[in-house]
């Protein structure tokens, strides 16, 4: 993973229009969907008055994104991400959005934890401690001249909304990047607002931190060459690494939670793993770039993309980012039907690529720290895409059974829209309780890693789903509400077979060894679609005979409806946990009984005749949660005639 974050960095690093302070500015971000809606962004001008002692707003400036030609661009107003633990604030330019207070711990600080009021502003303090040569510039001066300004910020602008409010702006106008200027006639002859970042002292200030980080303390004495961890290289700036973001891939790289240097000793950590000052900056800038760019979702935790490259490799980030992340999409997130043609040129690996591994990288942070808590690791390229090609297959080859109405399974929302079937799919249906271990996330490491899931979890999934939706237990369980339980049941039994095909492709489905695969059926099928169906799922006798009972099920359910009995009395009969041996044979004496009440026994001889031909009570050796979901694969199951008759099912809007 180090060589992945250094090759990038490397090459961010090395491109003719990258400006020294590149690694450190934090670009506020535009809202796309606000950006669609017309809104208009602005950047507000804070402006500190020595001469008179006031606090005003200055001029209000359009805001952009990515010219950094442009005046008032981030990089040019210094907008730098903000450290967060115990650093100083020392930031004259902030995104409100995210917290407006760092702006005024940098000139004002704040009360200690006795509620003593400072005896200066941060920004000069951290200078007094980490630059003492810098006391007599420009930068310190004015910092201490605005420290006795406090609280009339605090009474005009303490926070975004009353500057919102002082300069006017409407619903669809947002301010995202704050900056302070100083006037200062009198003490330093500035008669035009003059941001605090344009002052002398400010860059040599921040390159002291953030770039040269030790270098001015390490000068004084000879450097010695040493080994730097990454490169293998002796070097002579080699030092432990301080990396400046809490929101980085490198913490896991620390002797608190060392998830890659397990094998070090912790009094020698900082000997061990050192790193030249050029290699640090460069693992930083992959890191901030991958964190950027090359996060997806995967069962509701987000997760890095990390890629790995053969050594020789010369990487073109901009499509890289593009394939990698557009491919994580389509398999992880709910994608419209149509995207995996419309992007298949692009999303086909090539050998001038040169990926031959990903890992998922599963973190969790709220941007000031890094938790590492999963890993999917060492998935071959080859494989990925086998991946996303097996469920492109599945979903082509549901389409074409007729009796399970696939393209209606997989349509949802108000428009209609027909949906891929991929990963995001299996995800829902999964039952992953809240703060409870997530078994999807398990599924979906075992199927990228390449090892076999067990059949029988599969059905113990399902039982689960099926129970949420029969009881609603929606609330303790990330599945989504569906109201009407029949069709709940026939996207849930029919996703399932698509998991279990698509399983079988990839040769990941852990399967009993059957005694016998030749069928002891003597009345043979006569409908079509049943046929087809039960040859490209592979059913055997016991399977089908669940089928035709559940097909029995479902008439005596309609029967019942028909006479206003809506809720369905007979399907109370049912245990969702799993249906044994025991209680098939009692379900199948209560639906004879049932078809005689509601006089549809005529209609349902045939299908008791082929349950009892392929029911063998002394050989029956389905589990209970696989017993259930083959009945209400029959209960779900529609010939073509029987699907004509059916009302639009709208219950995934």
């Amino acid at each position: 993973m180090l060589d992945t974050l250094l090759k990038i960095g490397k090459q961010l690093g090395e491109s003719a229009d990258r400006e020294e302070f590149d690694d450190i500015i934090a670009v506020p971000p535009i809202d796309e969907k606000q950006k669609e809606k017309n809104f208009t962004f602005h950047i507000a001008e804070i402006i500190f008055d020595l001469d008179n002692q006031e606090v005003r707003l200055g001029t209000l400036r359009d805001y952009s994104e990515s010219d950094k030609k442009y005046l008032y661009a981030p990089s040019r107003l210094r907008c730098i991400k903000i450290q967060g633990g115990n650093n100083k604030n020392i930031y004259p330019t902030v995104d409100p959005r995210k917290s407006y207070e760092p702006l005024k711990k940098t000139f004002f600080s704040k009360n200690d934890k006795d509620g003593n009021a400072p005896k200066e502003a941060d920004l000069t303090e951290a200078i007094r401690k980490e630059a003492p040569d810098l006391i007599d510039s420009e930068l310190y001066k004015v910092t201490e001249q605005i420290f006795s300004l406090g609280a009339l910020l605090e009474g005009a602008f303490p926070d975004l909304d009353s500057i919102s409010k002082s300069i006017g702006l409407g619903a669809n106008q947002k301010i995202v990047m704050v900056f302070t200027s100083v006037v200062a006639v009198e003490l330093f002859n500035i008669n035009e607002p003059k941001p605090i970042v344009w002052l002398s002292g400010y860059d040599n200030f921040i390159r002291r931190k953030f770039l040269e980080k030790g270098v001015q303390a390490n000068q004084t004495s000879r450097a010695v060459p040493k080994v730097c961890y990454v490169t293998g290289e002796l070097q002579d700036d080699v030092f432990e690494p301080a990396f400046n973001s809490r929101y980085s891939i490198n913490k896991m790289f620390v002797t608190t939670t060392k998830n890659y240097a397990t094998g070090f000793v912790d009094k020698e950590f900082g000997k061990n793993y050192q790193l030249s000052r050029r290699v640090e900056s460069s693992l930083e800038r992959g890191s901030a770039h991958l964190l950027k760019n090359y996060v997806v979702k995967i069962a509701g935790l987000s997760h890095c993309v990390v890629p790995q490259f053969l050594s020789r490799t010369n990487i073109d980030l901009d499509h890289l980012t593009f394939n990698i992340t557009k491919r994580s999409d389509l398999l992880f997130q709910m994608a419209e039907k149509g995207n995996w043609e419309r992007f298949e040129s692009d999303l086909k690996y090539t050998d001038e690529e040169g990926i031959y591994w990903i890992n998922f990288l599963g973190f969790d942070s709220d941007g000031n720290f890094f938790k590492t808590i999963n890993q999917i690791k060492d998935i071959s390229q080859t494989h990925f895409a086998k991946t996303i090609k097996a469920l492109q297959n599945v979903d082509n080859e549901m389409t074409e059974i007729d009796g399970i109405s696939w393209e209606s399974v997989m349509t949802y929302g108000k428009e209609r829209t027909r949906y891929s079937f991929n990963l995001y799919t299996i995800y829902n249906l999964i039952p992953v309780r809240k703060e409870k271990r997530n078994d999807a996330l398990l599924v979906f490491k075992a199927i990228l890693e390449q090892r076999q899931i067990d059949q029988h979890q599969l059905f113990g999934f399902f039982s689960e789903l099926i129970l949420c939706h029969r009881f609603s237990k929606y609330l303790a369980y990330q599945i989504k509400p569906n109201g009407n339980f029949d069709f709940a049941t026939r996207n849930a039994v029919f996703q399932y077979h698509a998991f279990i095909q698509f399983l079988r492709k990839l040769n990941l489905l852990k399967m009993e060894e059957k005694s016998s695969s030749v069928s002891t059926a003597t009345l043979p099928e006569t409908e079509p679609s049943v046929i087809a169906f039960f040859e490209r799922m592979h059913y055997s006798d016991a399977q089908k005979a669940m089928f035709y009972l559940g097909r029995v099920l479902n008439s005596v359910a309609y029967a019942q409806h028909k006479k206003n009995h809506t809720s369905k009395p007979i399907l109370n009969k049912l245990n969702y946990n799993g249906i044994d041996k025991r209680a098939v044979i009692r379900l199948r004496i209560d639906l004879m009984e049932k078809c005689k009440q509601y006089d549809v026994l005529n209609y349902n001889e045939l299908l008791f005749s082929k349950f009892n031909d392929l029911f063998n009570p002394s050989e029956f050796t389905l589990s209970s949660e696989e017993a259930l979901f083959f009945l209400l694969s029959g209960y779900s199951f529609r010939t073509p005639k029987e699907a004509s008759e059916e009302p639009l099912d709208t219950t995934n809007d």
